[in-house]
Protein backbone atom coordinates (compact mmCIF):
# COMPACT_ATOMS: atom_id res chain seq x y z
CA UNK A 1 0.00 0.00 0.00
CA UNK A 2 1.04 3.35 -1.11
CA UNK A 3 1.65 5.51 1.83
CA UNK A 4 2.68 9.41 2.84
CA UNK A 5 6.20 9.67 3.71
CA UNK A 6 9.26 11.70 2.87
CA UNK A 7 12.34 11.55 0.54
CA UNK A 8 15.41 10.73 1.81
CA UNK A 9 17.88 13.75 2.45
CA UNK A 10 16.55 16.85 1.73
CA UNK A 11 17.57 20.65 0.61
CA UNK A 12 18.43 22.85 3.06
CA UNK A 13 16.66 26.60 3.36
CA UNK A 14 17.11 29.11 6.31
CA UNK A 15 19.74 26.76 8.03
CA UNK A 16 16.42 24.11 8.02
CA UNK A 17 16.67 20.87 6.17
CA UNK A 18 13.40 20.23 3.78
CA UNK A 19 12.00 16.97 2.83
CA UNK A 20 10.12 16.65 -0.30
CA UNK A 21 6.56 14.53 0.42
CA UNK A 22 6.68 11.81 -1.70
CA UNK A 23 3.87 8.25 -1.68
CA UNK A 24 5.72 5.49 -1.31
CA UNK A 25 5.04 1.57 -0.77
CA UNK A 26 4.53 0.56 2.52
CA UNK A 27 3.89 -3.37 4.20
CA UNK A 28 0.64 -3.81 6.18
CA UNK A 29 2.35 -6.82 7.94
CA UNK A 30 1.29 -5.71 11.75
CA UNK A 31 5.00 -5.82 13.41
CA UNK A 32 3.37 -6.92 16.63
CA UNK A 33 2.85 -10.11 13.97
CA UNK A 34 6.51 -10.44 12.75
CA UNK A 35 7.37 -10.11 16.69
CA UNK A 36 5.18 -12.90 17.37
CA UNK A 37 7.08 -15.00 14.58
CA UNK A 38 10.61 -13.65 15.43
CA UNK A 39 9.95 -14.91 19.59
CA UNK A 40 9.16 -18.45 17.98
CA UNK A 41 12.25 -18.72 15.58
CA UNK A 42 14.28 -17.20 19.00
CA UNK A 43 12.62 -20.33 20.93
CA UNK A 44 13.30 -22.68 18.72
CA UNK A 45 16.41 -22.01 17.90
CA UNK A 46 17.38 -22.16 21.17
CA UNK A 47 16.02 -25.49 21.10
CA UNK A 48 18.02 -26.51 18.38
CA UNK A 49 21.15 -25.10 19.75
CA UNK A 50 20.59 -26.36 23.28
CA UNK A 51 21.46 -23.01 24.55
CA UNK A 52 20.18 -18.87 24.48
CA UNK A 53 19.65 -17.28 21.42
CA UNK A 54 19.94 -13.74 20.86
CA UNK A 55 17.60 -12.35 18.06
CA UNK A 56 16.96 -9.01 16.07
CA UNK A 57 13.76 -8.12 14.06
CA UNK A 58 13.94 -5.18 11.49
CA UNK A 59 10.97 -3.80 10.07
CA UNK A 60 8.73 -5.36 7.59
CA UNK A 61 9.48 -3.69 4.03
CA UNK A 62 8.64 -4.04 0.61
CA UNK A 63 11.58 -4.22 -1.88
CA UNK A 64 12.24 -3.29 -5.05
CA UNK A 65 12.73 -5.17 -7.77
CA UNK A 66 16.51 -4.70 -7.57
CA UNK A 67 16.00 -4.80 -3.51
CA UNK A 68 14.29 -8.29 -4.55
CA UNK A 69 17.49 -9.19 -6.69
CA UNK A 70 19.78 -8.74 -4.15
CA UNK A 71 17.91 -10.64 -1.30
CA UNK A 72 17.79 -13.46 -3.63
CA UNK A 73 21.42 -13.39 -4.80
CA UNK A 74 22.98 -16.69 -4.08
CA UNK A 75 21.07 -17.79 -1.51
CA UNK A 76 19.64 -21.10 -0.45
CA UNK A 77 15.38 -20.30 -0.95
CA UNK A 78 12.86 -22.56 0.82
CA UNK A 79 8.81 -22.03 0.22
CA UNK A 80 6.83 -22.48 2.61
CA UNK A 81 2.72 -23.21 0.69
CA UNK A 82 -0.15 -23.02 2.71
CA UNK A 83 -3.95 -22.57 1.24
CA UNK A 84 -4.17 -18.41 2.45
CA UNK A 85 -0.16 -17.39 2.11
CA UNK A 86 3.03 -18.34 0.77
CA UNK A 87 6.19 -17.69 2.60
CA UNK A 88 9.69 -18.11 1.91
CA UNK A 89 12.39 -18.38 3.72
CA UNK A 90 15.90 -17.09 2.97
CA UNK A 91 19.25 -18.08 3.53
CA UNK A 92 22.92 -16.81 2.15
CA UNK A 93 25.36 -19.18 1.65
CA UNK A 94 27.46 -17.50 4.76
CA UNK A 95 24.37 -17.61 7.15
CA UNK A 96 23.58 -21.10 6.20
CA UNK A 97 26.94 -22.62 7.17
CA UNK A 98 26.62 -20.91 10.41
CA UNK A 99 23.27 -22.33 11.02
CA UNK A 100 24.19 -25.94 10.07
CA UNK A 101 27.79 -25.44 12.34
CA UNK A 102 25.15 -23.96 15.58
CA UNK A 103 23.16 -27.26 15.15
CA UNK A 104 26.66 -29.17 15.81
CA UNK A 105 27.60 -27.19 18.49
CA UNK A 106 30.33 -25.37 16.30
CA UNK A 107 30.78 -21.38 16.41
CA UNK A 108 33.87 -20.76 14.26
CA UNK A 109 33.17 -19.24 10.59
CA UNK A 110 32.99 -22.22 8.17
CA UNK A 111 33.60 -20.90 4.63
CA UNK A 112 33.32 -24.55 3.04
CA UNK A 113 30.30 -25.84 1.21
CA UNK A 114 27.82 -27.60 3.16
CA UNK A 115 27.91 -31.29 3.43
CA UNK A 116 24.96 -33.61 2.34
CA UNK A 117 24.45 -34.15 6.51
CA UNK A 118 24.10 -30.27 7.03
CA UNK A 119 22.28 -29.67 4.07
CA UNK A 120 19.19 -31.88 5.67
CA UNK A 121 20.27 -30.51 9.27
CA UNK A 122 19.34 -26.81 7.52
CA UNK A 123 16.80 -28.16 5.95
CA UNK A 124 14.99 -29.13 8.71
CA UNK A 125 15.79 -26.10 10.80
CA UNK A 126 14.02 -24.40 7.95
CA UNK A 127 10.97 -26.25 8.43
CA UNK A 128 11.01 -26.01 11.98
CA UNK A 129 11.35 -22.12 11.45
CA UNK A 130 8.14 -22.14 9.22
CA UNK A 131 5.96 -24.11 11.83
CA UNK A 132 6.52 -20.46 13.46
CA UNK A 133 4.64 -18.56 10.87
CA UNK A 134 0.85 -19.17 11.97
CA UNK A 135 0.46 -15.25 13.21
CA UNK A 136 1.27 -14.39 9.71
CA UNK A 137 0.28 -17.24 7.07
CA UNK A 138 -2.90 -18.16 9.45
CA UNK A 139 -3.65 -21.52 11.16
CA UNK A 140 -2.70 -23.39 7.86
CA UNK A 141 1.10 -22.82 8.31
CA UNK A 142 2.00 -25.31 11.39
CA UNK A 143 1.90 -28.19 8.61
CA UNK A 144 3.74 -26.09 5.59
CA UNK A 145 4.52 -27.95 2.73
CA UNK A 146 8.27 -26.57 2.03
CA UNK A 147 10.15 -26.47 -1.25
CA UNK A 148 13.57 -25.14 -2.94
CA UNK A 149 12.59 -22.59 -5.67
CA UNK A 150 15.15 -20.51 -7.43
CA UNK A 151 14.03 -17.10 -7.06
CA UNK A 152 11.04 -14.68 -5.58
CA UNK A 153 8.83 -13.56 -8.17
CA UNK A 154 5.42 -13.35 -6.74
CA UNK A 155 6.63 -12.47 -3.27
CA UNK A 156 5.28 -8.90 -1.85
CA UNK A 157 6.75 -8.39 1.66
CA UNK A 158 9.91 -9.12 3.32
CA UNK A 159 11.00 -8.81 6.63
CA UNK A 160 14.80 -10.34 8.48
CA UNK A 161 15.85 -11.98 11.54
CA UNK A 162 19.35 -11.60 12.79
CA UNK A 163 20.70 -14.06 15.31
CA UNK A 164 23.31 -12.26 16.85
CA UNK A 165 24.54 -15.38 19.43
CA UNK A 166 25.28 -17.89 19.47
CA UNK A 167 26.20 -17.28 16.33
CA UNK A 168 25.86 -14.07 14.02
CA UNK A 169 23.36 -15.34 10.93
CA UNK A 170 20.26 -13.53 9.41
CA UNK A 171 16.80 -15.00 8.07
CA UNK A 172 15.23 -13.71 5.88
CA UNK A 173 11.09 -14.11 5.37
CA UNK A 174 9.21 -13.03 2.80
CA UNK A 175 5.47 -13.28 2.17
CA UNK A 176 3.40 -13.60 -1.14
CA UNK A 177 1.18 -10.68 0.19
CA UNK A 178 0.13 -9.23 3.01
CA UNK A 179 -2.04 -10.80 5.67
CA UNK A 180 -6.03 -9.80 5.28
CA UNK A 181 -7.32 -8.67 8.38
CA UNK A 182 -9.42 -10.84 9.90
CA UNK A 183 -13.03 -9.81 11.06
CA UNK A 184 -14.88 -10.55 14.36
CA UNK A 185 -18.05 -11.36 14.74
CA UNK A 186 -20.19 -8.55 16.33
CA UNK A 187 -22.05 -8.48 19.32
CA UNK A 188 -25.05 -10.48 19.55
CA UNK A 189 -28.27 -9.65 21.55
CA UNK A 190 -27.57 -12.13 24.12
CA UNK A 191 -24.01 -10.63 24.99
CA UNK A 192 -26.16 -7.72 26.51
CA UNK A 193 -28.37 -9.90 28.70
CA UNK A 194 -26.57 -8.96 31.73
CA UNK A 195 -26.10 -5.37 31.37
CA UNK A 196 -29.06 -2.68 32.99
CA UNK A 197 -29.82 0.08 31.24
CA UNK A 198 -32.09 2.93 32.47
CA UNK A 199 -34.67 4.19 30.46
CA UNK A 200 -37.33 7.09 30.30
CA UNK A 201 -40.69 7.86 29.39
CA UNK A 202 -41.31 11.67 28.09
CA UNK A 203 -44.80 12.28 28.20
CA UNK A 204 -46.38 14.72 25.54
CA UNK A 205 -49.81 15.80 27.03
CA UNK A 206 -51.11 17.45 23.94
CA UNK A 207 -51.69 21.27 23.85
CA UNK A 208 -52.84 23.67 26.20
CA UNK A 209 -53.43 27.32 26.10
CA UNK A 210 -50.43 29.22 26.91
CA UNK A 211 -52.53 31.23 30.12
CA UNK A 212 -52.95 27.80 31.61
CA UNK A 213 -49.18 27.11 30.87
CA UNK A 214 -48.41 29.98 32.51
CA UNK A 215 -50.41 29.24 35.63
CA UNK A 216 -48.86 26.13 36.29
CA UNK A 217 -47.38 25.22 39.91
CA UNK A 218 -47.04 22.17 41.87
CA UNK A 219 -50.46 20.43 42.07
CA UNK A 220 -52.16 21.78 38.91
CA UNK A 221 -53.99 18.55 36.91
CA UNK A 222 -53.25 18.87 33.26
CA UNK A 223 -56.35 17.15 31.40
CA UNK A 224 -55.92 14.98 28.42
CA UNK A 225 -58.75 13.88 25.89
CA UNK A 226 -58.15 10.27 25.45
CA UNK A 227 -55.83 9.09 22.79
CA UNK A 228 -53.49 12.28 23.60
CA UNK A 229 -51.02 11.06 25.81
CA UNK A 230 -48.34 10.54 23.32
CA UNK A 231 -44.74 8.94 24.94
CA UNK A 232 -41.27 8.25 23.79
CA UNK A 233 -38.64 6.31 25.23
CA UNK A 234 -35.35 7.79 25.98
CA UNK A 235 -31.86 6.29 26.62
CA UNK A 236 -29.13 8.80 27.18
CA UNK A 237 -31.18 11.30 25.28
CA UNK A 238 -31.33 9.18 21.83
CA UNK A 239 -35.30 8.26 21.28
CA UNK A 240 -35.53 4.46 20.90
CA UNK A 241 -39.01 4.43 20.36
CA UNK A 242 -42.56 6.16 20.62
CA UNK A 243 -46.06 5.16 21.69
CA UNK A 244 -49.20 5.72 23.21
CA UNK A 245 -49.44 6.14 27.33
CA UNK A 246 -51.82 4.35 29.34
CA UNK A 247 -52.52 1.64 31.72
CA UNK A 248 -51.73 -2.14 31.63
CA UNK A 249 -53.45 -3.12 34.42
CA UNK A 250 -52.27 -1.87 37.61
CA UNK A 251 -49.25 -0.52 35.90
CA UNK A 252 -48.74 2.51 33.97
CA UNK A 253 -47.72 1.46 30.39
CA UNK A 254 -46.57 2.59 26.80
CA UNK A 255 -47.71 0.50 23.94
CA UNK A 256 -45.26 1.33 20.87
CA UNK A 257 -46.41 1.47 17.85
CA UNK A 258 -42.94 3.34 15.93
CA UNK A 259 -39.54 2.98 16.28
CA UNK A 260 -37.23 5.63 14.98
CA UNK A 261 -36.29 3.40 11.56
CA UNK A 262 -40.40 3.76 11.00
CA UNK A 263 -40.78 -0.47 11.97
CA UNK A 264 -43.31 -1.10 13.85
CA UNK A 265 -43.42 -2.88 16.73
CA UNK A 266 -46.51 -2.46 19.30
CA UNK A 267 -45.51 -3.62 22.40
CA UNK A 268 -46.69 -2.47 26.11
Amino acid sequence: MKMLGFARGGERSSGRRIRQMVFEERSMLPVSAACVVANGVRETLSSLFCEAVALKLYEPTIPTPAGWSAIGRDAVVYRARTPSIDAAVIVRPADASALAAAAFGERGPRPAPLSPLERTVLERTVQAIALQFGPICGPAAREPVLERIDDLRGFTTFFELQVERPVRSRIGIALSRDPLPQSHPGIAPDDLSEIELELRVRFDVGRHPAVQIGALEPGTVLAAPPGALRGAVLLAGRMLALGECGVHGQHYALAIDRTPTGRDDPAA
